[in-house]
């Protein structure tokens, strides 16, 4: 659970994305891939892991598809709004990454920070753990049409939510939605099964975090 707490952290950037056991992935990890779109699938999954070894958290924004943007950029401006009415309209993964923005990044630099220096911000501050990048691989690549997935190894061990790509404009990009849609699914079970809201469950899990990385290092 703490695993998927800090992927979507991060991706609330809640990202990249972006950084997270999605991108990272040793290259050795996943078998030769068998067509030309199969390798450039892989290829995209591999040019995230490399920026985020590089604690290059922007660069691995580009490499997103529209809708993932599209959702880490409502979650954005709900933290930086401060407004519990916009905060309400999240699913539960959304929420727990607008709140954790705004436990773990100040209001000033909220308002500040595009969703790109949020990235970054959030790769040098180590939002991930030092080992996250490593311990994550890409099994064999599946493409049917404008969508692939592929299965996520963690720790050599197959995770539960897959990594999806979409095809756009004639290049592959990383899909995020499903990791919200799995992520929101676990967290409302979750929050049931604690008798709590959903608010209140994430601000639980979010006091067990450790404490305030991007705030330590002012």
């Amino acid at each position: 659970m703490r695993a998927l707490a800090l992927l979507l952290l991060f991706l609330g950037l809640s990202l990249p994305v972006l950084t997270l056991p999605i991108f990272s992935q040793p290259a050795a990890a996943a078998p030769p891939p068998a067509s030309p779109e199969e390798r450039e699938v892989a290829a995209v999954f591999e040019s995230a892991r490399s920026a985020l070894a590089q604690k290059r958290g922007a660069a691995v924004v580009p490499l997103l598809s529209r809708a993932s943007v599209d959702k880490l950029e409502q979650v954005r401006g709900v933290a930086r709004s401060g407004n519990d009415a916009g905060l309400a309209k999240l699913e539960p993964a959304e929420k727990f990454a607008a709140m954790g923005l705004r436990r773990y990044v100040s209001p000033a630099d909220l308002r500040r920070m595009s969703l790109g220096e949020l990235a970054d911000h959030g790769m040098k501050n180590g939002w991930l753990g030092p080992n996250v990048i490593g311990s994550s691989g890409l099994g064999p690549v599946r493409v049917r049409g404008d969508r692939a997935s592929a299965i996520l190894m963690v720790d050599n061990r197959p995770a539960l939510v897959p990594a999806d790509f979409v095809r756009e404009g004639g290049a592959w990009k990383i899909d995020l939605t499903g990791v919200f849609s799995f992520g929101s699914q676990m967290l409302k079970g979750f929050a049931a099964m604690s008798g709590k809201s959903d608010e209140a469950y994430i601000e639980d899990m979010l006091q067990k975090l450790p404490a305030k990385p991007a705030l330590m290092h002012r």
